[in-house]
């Protein structure tokens, strides 16, 4: 392979130190970049001649760098490959690409705009044995296919952000979706948490394809045994891959129509034996070199995340049926958290990465942004948009169609469309804002405080502010239990209705 590549890993962790040596072995290898002090040191020991950093972009900005690795938690796939993008390098991310359909399709497009490679880590398909059998089952060497099952169990890689099924099963999807070939039509899925409330660590999963043919895909880090093993049922043979003993065999057993069992011989399939990682390594190479569509590329990358994303909205109905109720018209990007006794209504798009606390109630039309936190008790009226950088504590009211910005010079020319351009707008606990009221991003609305109908609100409220006009401005004060409060002395205000006493400084 060409010298002239040069290539950077993102995250040399668990998996990512496994990258650093193959392409190392290479020499290929640059720079790593990883937040960690004791992983950073104990590569600067091993590769005193490469670049050594704990915040990744100070890479990408490196006109040496050709390409990146991200191996980094699978939260952060989606911002960081996007910013490596967006760098001119050409990238491959581990599975999962990212933890939404709508950050996938993302990452697609800016690959596509920004003319760079993308390539998923579905290690499973560049292992000669798989290629072996997607290349028997194309020559129906066991006739049609009817179904397939995958299991993938194991004691441990616990995560705490994503669930078994987002992190075992892409390397099974990948390889699933590659033999069926055929759109998904139906996913169910059966989980359980043991481990962690609201993270399946044990999960079976259904697929039903337009083709007739079925998979099924147990996955769990909750397990005994560490077995790898896949079973392929065609019309005429069946054929298993241990992938533990890297063994695959064809069994010629088959019912015929008289309901007779045939029993024949068992056959050994030969492959060659590789570094199964050199090899992923070495495509993404010659994909970067000769600019070519990788095997695993953003596009089946996003086909998978499709079918992880089915699979997450199977288990959510199920909770949801429970805990918390979505009308059938809104739209609930994955992942997301939502509490129990929350109501979302009608025409309501909540995006990924949202987290909702118990009890709260979101009128039709709602649109919540990535990452918004929302607390417990929120009540959100119809036609309200939550951009990214709002926080909502507990009891806050919106009112209907109240507006928050969140970029203080937006324009279209330059686009302003990342977390860091986003300024934080905190609504503090108990507070509520008027119908039609806006908020300027960055300021923050203190307890209590109550925003009049169609204020404009541009400073900061201290708690138990009565704010209205345009600017808006202090017009009264405000008590937790909705009473005008009076003054006492120049800095005691009392609520005669429930005594509470409040101490300001204004």
């Amino acid at each position: 392979m060409s010298k002239t590549i040069k290539i950077a890993v993102i995250g040399a962790g668990h998996w990512g130190q496994n990258y650093v040596k193959v392409l190392n072995e290479l020499d290929v290898l640059t720079a790593l970049a990883d937040p960690q002090e004791e992983i950073r040191t104990k590569f600067s020991k091993q590769y005193p001649n490469i670049k050594i950093v704990a915040d990744y972009k100070q890479l990408l900005v490196s006109p040496e760098i050709d390409g990146v690795i991200v191996a980094t938690p699978a939260a952060t796939h989606h911002q960081v490959t996007m910013d490596a993008l967006r760098a001119g390098k050409d990238v491959l991310v581990e599975k999962p690409m990212a933890l939404s359909v709508h950050e996938s399709i993302e990452m697609h497009e800016m690959a596509i705009q920004s003319n760079r490679i993308l390539m998923v880590g579905h290690l499973l398909l560049y292992k000669p044995a798989v290629q072996k059998i997607l290349q028997l089952v194309q020559n129906k060497v066991i006739g049609e296919l009817c179904y397939i099952k995958m299991q993938r169990t194991k004691l441990g890689k616990v995560r705490d952000q994503e669930n078994v099924i987002w992190s075992f099963a892409p390397h099974d999807l990948a390889v699933i979706l590659a033999l069926v070939d055929s759109t998904v039509e139906e996913v169910s899925v059966k989980g359980q948490c043991v481990i962690q409330p609201e993270i399946e660590d044990d999960a079976y999963m259904h697929i039903d394809f337009a083709n007739k043919v079925k998979a099924h895909i147990h996955v769990s880090w909750l397990w005994p045994e560490d077995i790898r093993k896949t079973t392929i049922v065609g019309t005429t043979g069946m054929m298993i891959y241990n992938e533990k003993e890297n063994k695959l065999e064809i069994h010629r057993k088959i019912v015929d129509n008289k309901l007779s069992c045939e029993n024949g011989e068992v056959k050994e399939i030969d492959f060659e034996t590789v570094n199964i990682l050199n090899q992923e390594v070495m495509h993404f190479l010659d994909c970067m070199k000769h600019r070519k569509i990788p095997i695993t590329s953003s596009q089946s990358g996003i086909d998978v995340i499709k079918v992880l994303e089915k699979a997450t909205q199977a288990l959510d109905k199920t909770k949801r049926q429970n805990k918390y109720f979505v009308h059938d018209s809104a739209t609930i990007e994955l992942p997301t958290k939502i509490g129990d006794g929350t109501q979302i209504w009608r025409n309501c798009h909540i995006m990924p990465g949202v987290q909702i606390g118990n009890a709260c109630k979101f009128g039709q039309n709602v649109f919540v942004a990535s990452n918004v936190k929302i607390g417990n008790n929120v009540k959100i009226q119809n036609n309200v948009s939550v951009y990214e950088g709002v926080i909502l504590e507990d009891n806050v009211f919106c009112g209907p169609s109240m507006v928050f910005t969140n970029v203080k010079t937006p324009r279209s020319q330059f686009i302003r469309n990342t977390s860091s351009d986003y300024a934080i707008t905190l609504v503090k606990e108990g507070a509520s804002i008027g119908a039609n009221a806006t908020i300027v991003c960055g300021i923050q609305i203190g307890k209590h405080a109550l925003i009049g109908a169609g204020s404009v609100v541009t400073k900061d409220v201290p708690n138990h502010a009565i704010i209205y006009g345009n600017p808006g401005k202090i017009q009264g004060w405000i008590c937790k239990c909705g009473e005008t409060i009076i003054k006492k002395t120049d800095k005691i205000l009392k609520c005669d209705t429930c005594s509470t006493e409040i101490t300001t400084d204004l």
